[in-house]
């Protein structure tokens, strides 16, 4: 298997959470199985560490904010 980098891993469990609540929805699953269920999704360390570098490396390389007129030359 291909090791996700941290974006797919963050978009891999948003994927995850809202199956689980389609699941809730549609009535396979009762409220607590839906908790417990969203709580292992976000409780993952890798997910955590996946967060954690996509947030730094917009720290360390900032994206030029879109409402800001790009200076002229």
């Amino acid at each position: 298997m291909a090791r996700l980098t941290p974006a797919e891993q963050i978009e891999q469990s948003y994927d995850d959470t809202m199956k689980a609540l389609a699941d809730y929805l549609t009535r396979e699953r009762d409220a607590a199985t839906t908790i417990n269920r969203l709580i292992q999704i976000l409780d993952r360390d890798s997910l955590r560490d996946a967060i954690t570098e996509v947030l730094v490396d917009a720290r360390v390389h900032p994206r030029p904010r879109a409402d800001v007129p790009e200076r002229e030359l």
